[in-house]
């Protein structure tokens, strides 16, 4: 429960952060006809949008088991962060590359560029402040592994989105902070062209990366193999015994985890006492790793290449 508080404290940040920088945007692209402030303020709604959505997902993954859904709707939010790179990509990086090549073609000078320069820079506090507070995040559940490496296996999906948002909202707005500079002092007026394009590459390799991740979540991947090896060990100190035959896992949700295994007791253990040591490793199970919601286990004979 504490870490789905924290998520949602990290979108709300991240939520108001973008909303107030999303409303500063449009007003100062429509007074300087920037492209690169046009293509940011996009940006800004599209994660405004994204964050939205990602709290959706959370209150629907809340919802009890029905006879429809008997495992639950925790993977509900793996849907929406899916929903999340759809947008990105569309609705930031389609946009955002298609104004910067009209712009090219039909190139303007950016008016009164010192606002731009303004709303650039309390847009970088805001957005490093929204990242700064997700990659404690972060940081607090990687546990010193690489960040790539990280966001490559973590299973909660809308840390990531919120990571890379601001992420890639800062690389953006750097683009635009510098396109604007070498604008104003060579007056060439291409480079608010080239922001927008350059934006709206970074924005569609996020999506891209989002996308992939989420999707691999949504077709079902197993749990942290390091949660997994615990959990063989609870096993392994059990006389009663002989053998894990295997041992499956499925995360169905950021905090929801299915567990199936197919185990050789000891043969002098009759049905009964059979029943009472899966219901009793169960119990175990659960109480060290409460994210293991579901357990199946199956009493089986280990056979020579048993599949």
């Amino acid at each position: 429960m504490a870490r789905k508080k924290s998520s949602k404290s990290v979108i709300f940040t991240a939520l108001f952060a973008n909303l107030f920088i999303a409303i500063m945007k449009l007003i100062i692209s429509a007074i300087t006809r920037s492209t690169a402030m046009l293509a940011e303020s996009i940006h800004s709604l599209a994660d405004s949008f994204n964050q939205i959505f990602l709290l959706v997902g959370i209150k629907k993954g809340e919802k009890k088991a029905d006879e429809l859904h008997p495992f639950g709707f925790s993977g509900e939010l793996y849907f929406w962060s899916f929903i999340v790179a759809i947008v990105l990509f569309s609705a930031g990086a389609v946009f955002s590359v298609y104004e910067g090549i009209h712009r090219l073609y039909h190139p303007t000078k950016v008016e009164k560029i010192e606002y731009a320069f303004i709303v650039l820079g309390l847009s970088f506090l805001a957005e490093g402040l929204a990242f700064i507070k997700a990659n404690k995040s972060i940081s607090i559940d990687r546990k010193g592994e690489p960040i790539f490496s990280y966001l490559k296996k973590t299973k909660k999906s809308e840390l990531l989105v919120i990571f890379l948002e601001d992420f890639a909202a800062l690389i953006g707005l750097s683009v635009a902070i510098v396109a604007l500079l070498l604008q104003h002092f060579t007056g060439i007026v291409i480079f608010d062209g080239i922001a927008s394009i350059l934006i709206g590459i970074i924005l569609a390799v996020v999506a891209f990366f989002l996308g992939n991740e989420t999707r691999s979540l949504l077709i079902g991947e197993s749990a942290d193999p390091e949660l997994i090896y615990k959990v063989n060990s609870v096993f392994a100190n059990e006389e009663s015994i002989k053998r894990v035959i295997h041992l499956r896992s499925l995360q169905l949700g950021p905090e929801d985890i299915l567990l199936a295994a197919k185990v050789e007791f000891d043969q002098r253990l009759n049905s009964n006492q059979v029943s009472n040591f899966i219901n009793a490793i169960e119990s175990e199970i659960r109480f060290q790793f409460p994210i293991i919601r579901k357990i199946y286990i199956e009493p089986d004979i280990y056979k020579k290449n048993y599949r």
